[in-house]
């Protein structure tokens, strides 16, 4: 029994050792906290710097952890209850008159390609024919994207 009671105070002795060398630190770095840098040696500076950068650091990842949780999702009311699709059909209208142009766009940058490659085989310039077919192709890949919106929609 005497072996026990011996082990336990020989483990709260341990443990207030440790919790009075805390108490000792803590009262240290708050002691070179609260006195001027110039009063301080080196080794105490680059402490007390370390701390401040730390302390700074644990603000900034509250701050950036606080302002993720206050994110909300939002839902405009409209009148009546009902959902309003104007803005939808609005904004497919403008998207589909873009399409519609890059498509075109998309054969003008062909038809230049291919116009290229003519005038490289005019000239036999290995050149100029490699620089038609690569504007041809990619005019034809623009047209192609642009016919296949219908793919990306919803």
């Amino acid at each position: 029994m005497r072996r026990i009671f011996n082990f336990i105070k020989e483990k709260f002795t341990a443990i207030k050792s440790v919790v009075c060398g805390k108490l000792a630190a803590i009262k240290t770095e708050i002691r070179e906290d609260f006195t001027p840098n110039r009063q301080l040696t080196t080794e105490q500076r680059d402490r007390k710097r370390m701390r401040s950068i730390k302390k700074i650091t644990a603000g900034i990842m509250a701050a950036s952890m606080a302002a993720s949780l206050m994110g909300i999702t939002c839902f405009a009311a409209t009148e009546g209850g009902g959902g309003s699709t104007e803005g939808v059909e609005t904004f497919n209208t403008v998207v589909e008159f873009i399409v519609d142009w890059v498509a075109r766009i998309g054969l003008v940058v062909g038809f230049i390609g291919a116009v290229q490659f003519a005038l490289g085989f005019k000239d036999d310039s290995a050149d100029g024919k490699t620089r038609g077919l690569m504007c041809l192709a990619s005019g034809f890949i623009v047209f192609a994207v642009a016919k296949a919106y219908d793919m990306f929609q919803i």
